[in-house]
């Protein structure tokens, strides 16, 4: 259906397009020396299990949930990435500013279509927007959201072949195409099932006459979209990001003030973070702040004054609609996550928001009233995007590494205790466990409803690792007193006892005990148990059984073969001790310590010629010899 006619602006599409993928590509230029930050990022592009399964794995349900979503496409995006660029983050920041320019242009011919190509200045202040507000950082410059810019694509691209649907003659080929894209959609991110509601929202735009069509056009797409949510919430069944600070009452509460920072952030996007946590409660009694419980009458207050002015304006309508239907399956009336907002969600929805400011822009200009002002005006628009610009690549910079962006997230709200932790974990991975130290002892410290067992784990660990043993022990002992149903707290616990001065072997025992009796396919805790046997119990037959329970729960696992050929050379079984050295040669980062073990299973068995072999690859790759040893095989050797 034809829409009402708006003036025509003096520039092309072409000048228009070129406009929106330069601007955004300037206000995105940082990313390019960014690198990966310490949140999902290791476990998406890093670490990804799924990159290397079949397809039928990674499609298929509920093999294909991963990080408490379902989105196989967005997987198999990241599998060929990773066959281009490995660890190269370059490679995926590249792909993802690609996906956000593509985007941008796809909301400049979303606008423009709609509008039935009667108008250039929307589309253009729609898609300028969209490119270079600070809110869509995070879904370009963060690594792990590919899954935004996919699903945000294909989304795009189904609301296009929609459109043609309707305005060239309802030809089926165009529906088919928009299913298609539509399902592609699904695939990369569950976000997309609100599709089908932005199709009813353009049947109001277009005025699209009432027919049966209209809801046949449209079964399938809603049919997929249920299928697609039920799926998206049973693969955040039991999932560990519920908030546990939440009550029930509270969540109403918490939908609308959501929705509040929303709009507010669309307005005024300043001191944005990667981590918005819950209000914290005023007092004792779990009272939330006031602006928390004032939230839903200030939404209805706006709702009403906006439907009053508004209504008949099917523009602006339109736009606050296609607002409110993207943003509510986000907004936190059922509180997932730890986070009440994120940046990332306003990706779509914000383009409904943004077509509002673009049409009213365009009023404005267009109106005789302000026509000695136009420059002004225009050079106002100017200004704002600028800012928005420079606001943007300054937030762009924020992304650098996870020291920059878990360092501004405490700098925006240093109450929380997450953005302690994980800096705690990026130090803990350098091997700096004293600066480690102190971000776990502020992360605990804040996390007072014990949201997180990894800060306590963490801290009890870099205590281990600086040989505060009895700090480490406080640690765990007051971890196990809050959550005694956590093998991982004994684990660690159980290797404090097992290497403090003196060693307590037998209480180390009965930790590796207790967690193995409380997860059966525990490795880790196997590991230890049979370390402990071989190494202070003296029970070797023992250790090797355990070893041996790690090798049928993961074949090949190195630090067991190694743990139980340490064991047969302590039994005097140096025959199977080098064979199980053998087995592990070429397949560690330290080969030196396996040549060194070998040296000693040779001088074992009485053969120096070959320990001394041994010994001298050993030290070519850096591991230390006693020299002791290395003169006694000498003269032995000398003396055969």
């Amino acid at each position: 259906m034809a829409t009402k006619q708006i003036p025509k602006k003096g520039i092309s599409v072409q000048t228009a397009l070129i406009a929106v993928i330069v601007v955004t590509f300037i206000a995105f230029l940082p990313t390019f020396s960014n690198g990966y930050v310490l949140w999902d990022d290791p476990e998406y592009v890093l670490h990804n299990p799924l990159m290397a399964a079949p397809l039928r794995v990674v499609f298929g349900i509920p093999s294909g949930y991963y990080m408490w979503n379902y989105h196989p496409l967005t997987i198999l995006v990241y599998s060929i990435e990773h066959k281009f660029f490995g660890d190269n983050m370059i490679g995926y920041h590249s792909i993802s500013l690609l996906l956000h320019l593509s985007n941008s242009v796809l909301v400049f011919f979303f606008i423009y279509y709609l509008l039935s190509k009667k108008n250039v200045m929307i589309p253009l202040i729609t898609a300028l927007l969209f490119g270079v507000h600070p809110m869509h950082v995070e879904s370009v410059a963060w690594a792990s959201e590919l899954k935004d810019v996919l699903y945000t694509f294909f989304f795009l691209a189904a609301l296009i072949g929609y459109l043609f649907y309707i305005q060239k003659g309802k030809q089926v080929k165009y529906l088919v195409y928009a299913f298609c894209l539509y399902l592609f959609s699904l695939l990369s991110k569950g976000q997309a099932v609100t599709l089908p509601l932005i199709f009813l929202l353009i049947d109001y735009f277009l005025k699209r006459k009432p027919a049966i069509s209209m809801i046949t056009d449209k079964i399938l797409f809603f049919a997929f979209s249920i299928v697609f949510g039920i799926i998206a919430l049973k693969a955040q069944d039991n999932s560990i990001v519920i908030y546990k600070g939440s009550q029930f009452l509270q969540n109403f509460f918490f939908g609308f003030y959501g929705l509040s920072l929303y709009l507010l952030k669309f307005i005024l996007p300043i001191n944005l973070s990667g981590l918005y946590p819950y209000p914290n409660p005023v007092n004792s009694q779990n009272i939330l702040p006031a602006m928390v419980y004032a939230a839903p009458v200030i939404i209805f207050i706006l709702l009403f004054i906006a439907f009053k002015i508004f209504r008949r304006d099917k523009y602006v309508m339109f736009g606050v609609l296609f607002f409110l239907v993207n943003i509510f399956p986000v907004l936190k009336f059922v509180p997932v996550s730890e986070a009440i907002i994120a940046d990332r969600y306003s990706y779509i929805p914000y383009v409904g928001l943004f077509f509002a400011v673009g049409y009213a822009f365009n009023k404005l200009l267009d109106n005789p009233a302000y026509k000695p002002n136009k420059k002004i005006i225009q050079m106002g628009g100017t200004v704002l995007l600028i800012v928005l610009s420079s606001l943007t690549w300054a937030r762009t910079m924020v992304w650098r590494d996870s020291y920059s962006f878990w360092g501004d997230a405490i700098k925006k709200d240093g109450s929380y205790w997450h953005p302690y932790a994980a800096l705690g974990q990026v130090y803990f991975e350098k091997g700096d466990y004293s600066s480690a130290l102190k971000y776990f002892q502020e992360s605990v410290e804040r996390d007072k409803s014990h949201i997180s067992d990894n800060s306590w784990l963490n801290l009890g660990l870099c205590y281990y690792k600086e040989g505060m043993y009895k700090d480490a022990l406080k640690a765990d002992d007051e971890l196990i007193a809050i959550n005694p149903d956590l093998p991982k707290a004994y684990l660690q616990r159980g290797l404090v006892y097992q290497y403090e001065n003196p060693p307590q072997p037998e209480l180390a025992l009965a930790d590796y005990n207790k967690s193995i009796q409380m997860e059966p396919a525990y490795e880790e805790a196997y590991l230890g148990r049979g370390s402990l046997y071989v190494d202070q119990l003296g029970e070797y037959d023992l250790g090797i059984a355990d070893f041996n329970k790690i090798l049928e729960l993961e074949p090949g696992n190195t630090d067991a073969i190694i743990n139980r050929g340490i064991a047969y050379y302590k039994e005097g079984n140096f025959d199977e001790a080098l064979n199980n050295y053998n087995q592990v040669i070429g397949k560690m980062q330290d080969d030196g310590k396996i040549y060194l073990l070998l040296a000693f299973a040779y001088a074992g068995k009485n053969n120096y010629a070959e320990a001394l072999q041994n010994a001298e690859q050993a030290q070519k790759l850096g591991a230390n010899i006693d020299s002791n040893s290395l003169k006694e095989w000498k003269s032995k050797n000398a003396s055969n």
